[in-house]
């Protein structure tokens, strides 16, 4: 049996209910969470109490811009670098409910519902740029702001997805730009059936089929990015152009359409690896 133990993650992640629970369920493991004398820690970036535990193997999981640990057995980054044992594990892919070999996943499209609201923009972070292009957005048409940021609802959403699905368009700016650094924002908005307007690494289009989402990364300035949104708002066939595509990328496709499941194997694998013989 596997000694687990979950640290220095986020105030809301579920010790029995997450990801690599979810992977050892999958692949037949016994397994139990034990925070006192456990095998394996898993952490994240939020805290160092990973250092108190001496004797475990160490694997190093950032959905955040941070770069691979050297000093952890195992590094699951959206880092691409084979550099510290490193395995690229982009963070939207927690936001898949555990659900690994599935085809509903290759099956997800955008839909047109050309009567639904303008946009959204749910954020809790300020950051300059991104808020300004909301601001900026808004001279044009009313942009629906439901996070802590810009809020203009009376309050934050409970539900974020729920909450998307009303609209034609989400902002999804990432908090900052990094090789491979993809998080959850452009899949929520995928999620929500609303075209994502991306900004954040170029390494976007490697996740993600770039004709199912808008990328500012491909514009000069936010004026033009602005300028283009505008455009496929007002002309049914540019907006319709964004449907009926996959949204995955072809290699995420191969991915989550092979039935051995290798990338999600190699992971669990070089889990287990860590443990002590």
């Amino acid at each position: 049996m596997i000694k687990l133990y979950f640290t220095d993650f986020w105030r809301s992640y579920n010790q029995n209910d997450n990801f690599f629970v979810s992977m050892m369920k999958r692949y037949n493991i016994d397994y139990e969470i034990n925070s006192e004398n456990p095998d394996i820690i898993i952490y994240s970036v939020f805290g160092n109490k990973h250092k108190l535990y001496k004797n475990a193997k160490k694997i190093f999981f950032t959905g955040e811009n941070r770069s691979p640990r050297p000093e952890a057995d195992l590094n699951l980054t959206f880092s691409f670098t084979n550099n510290y044992n490193n395995i690229r594990m982009p963070l939207w892919l927690l936001y898949m409910g555990g659900r690994f070999y599935n085809s509903e996943w290759t099956n997800i499209k955008l839909s047109p519902k050309n009567d639904a609201e303008f946009c959204n923009f749910v954020y809790s972070n300020n950051i300059d740029s991104r808020n300004n292009f909301c601001l900026n957005l808004m001279k044009y048409k009313h942009v629906v702001c439901g996070g802590g940021c810009l809020n203009n609802i009376g309050g934050k959403v409970h539900n974020k997805f729920t909450f998307q699905k009303k609209f034609k368009f989400s902002i999804a700016f990432e908090n900052g730009k990094g090789d491979g650094y993809v998080t959850e924002k452009i899949f929520q908005a995928y999620q929500s059936n609303t075209i994502p307007i991306y900004i954040g690494t170029k390494d976007v289009i490697k996740d993600f089929n770039p004709e199912t989402f808008i990328n500012g990364n491909d514009f000069d300035t936010l004026d033009e990015l602005i300028k283009y949104v505008i455009k496929v708002d007002n002309d049914n066939e540019l907006y319709n152009s964004y449907m009926n595509k996959p949204v995955f990328s072809k290699k995420w496709l191969n991915i989550f359409n092979d039935k051995e499941e290798k990338y999600f194997k190699d992971i669990f694998y070089r889990i287990k690896a860590c443990l002590p013989e």
